[in-house]
């Protein structure tokens, strides 16, 4: 189960320390308590806004247009801009084991191309470069995305946004996030 919080307390009796969440969603509490026995474990992690609908589909309306200027395909021309703009997690696997998990990992989505990069320096295996989908991407990240897609557009002659109406949609993110 995963909920939001945006605040904490920290209060302590003679059995331990409490760690006290303010959450969002009071229905989902709730079911969690009502539920709940026995011992849990808990992981906090920092919550990260994602990206809109309305940023998605721009980015990929954009990709459309520069792939038909370029005589490609937008998923072509989507899985280039995820090589540029990352991340990646980079395995050492065997010539043979490189082959089936390239074809496991690109089978996740249009955008987790696998490419070898290099040899092991014993030159027993191969160093291959697995890159995640937009998907998986923060605001940060896509942010990082869209510009590089709307940097090749205007490369290419096409029209795009104005840079304020571009960051007007960048901090809608956070907007569509929270309402």
């Amino acid at each position: 189960m995963e909920m939001q919080f945006d605040a904490q307390r920290i209060s302590s009796d003679q059995d331990g320390v409490w760690l006290c969440l303010r959450v969002r969603d009071i229905t989902a509490a709730r079911g969690f308590v009502m539920k709940a026995t026995g011992l849990y474990t808990a992981k906090l992690s920092k919550y990260r806004e994602k990206r809109s609908n309305d940023a998605n589909a721009y980015c990929w309306a954009l990709m459309d247009r520069l792939a038909d200027v370029l005589n490609t395909t937008k998923e072509d021309i989507y899985r280039e801009m995820v090589r540029r703009v990352g991340p990646y997690k980079v395995f050492h696997l065997t010539e043979d084991e490189a082959k089936t998990f390239r074809v496991g990992w690109e089978k996740i989505g249009k955008g987790w191309p696998t490419e070898q990069v290099d040899y092991t320096p014993d030159g027993d295996r191969v160093v291959i470069r697995a890159y995640y989908g937009s998907s998986t991407y923060n605001t940060k990240q896509m942010s990082r995305l869209i510009d590089m897609v709307v940097s090749e557009c205007k490369e290419q002659g096409i029209e795009t946004l104005t840079p304020l109406e571009l960051e007007r949609m960048k901090e809608a993110w956070g907007h569509a996030q929270r309402d």
